[in-house]
């Protein structure tokens, strides 16, 4: 079994993360359920403490979550069934799953390639993985956002294409300071979908207006924070 590295953090992530998941969750079971019949079993892949999960069954779908920290899962199961398990080992049998999703998991495992593998495997043909997370171009553990906060403007560090796990960050209470991450150049995250046999449908860069990123004083610029990727099993 990996390492756990959010065992122990559950309850100050289920509060440091409640603010994404009410600006992600509902984008999630939008599109997932397009894709699937009224009350399907889907798949979550690191799950954490399952704060998706209600969005997904506000939709009429039943998510099983999927995580390697037990102290995740003490929350989660609360709000679904969940299994404690390698995302790069899950115990599932092939073509089982209806769906499955992903939220911000791709900077977090050390083997996304291998995750998403094992989505494929276990999905039915015709089936669809949807992943969203943190978009690899404009954050990430490469990028400098102390000079953001301070006069407006942000500073690309070396490291873009860097794949190696990275724990520092310039952003005090980050993420990444707390747990660490692993960078993934977006060429190489998406070729996980593509090596592990899947069709991409679409791509989407989520322009959440979260805050501006100023270049130039005069200019206000909106960057996408985050992306959005639909899969699917032929």
């Amino acid at each position: 079994m990996p390492e756990a590295r959010y065992d122990g953090l559950a309850d100050w992530y289920e509060e440091w993360a409640s603010g994404y998941v009410r600006s992600f969750a509902p984008v999630l079971a939008a599109r997932v359920v397009e894709f699937v019949s009224p009350e399907s079993t889907i798949i979550e892949v690191g799950c954490g403490t399952g704060r998706h999960f209600s969005a997904l069954q506000a939709v009429n779908l039943y998510p099983i979550g999927v995580d390697v920290s037990a102290d995740q899962l003490r929350l989660a199961r609360k709000r679904s069934a969940v299994v404690r398990a390698d995302a790069a080992a899950l115990p599932v049998p092939s073509e089982a799953i209806d769906a499955a999703v992903a939220a911000f998991v791709h900077r977090d495992v050390d083997d996304f390639a291998g995750a998403v593998a094992e989505v494929a495997r276990v999905l039915r043909p015709g089936s669809r993985f949807v992943s969203v997370g943190t978009h690899p171009c404009f954050v990430a553990p490469f990028i400098n956002r102390t000079e953001e906060r301070d006069i407006g403007k942000i500073e690309v560090r070396p490291g873009y294409g860097d794949t190696e796990r990275r724990f520092d960050s310039a952003a005090p209470s980050h993420l990444a300071t707390t747990v660490g991450s692993r960078n993934l150049p977006l060429a190489a995250f998406l070729e996980t979908f593509i090596g592990a046999g899947l069709r991409i449908e679409s791509i989407v860069e989520l322009d959440t207006q979260a805050r501006p990123w100023i270049a130039e004083p005069d200019d206000h610029t909106i960057l996408p924070w985050n992306i959005l990727v639909v899969a699917a099993k032929s």
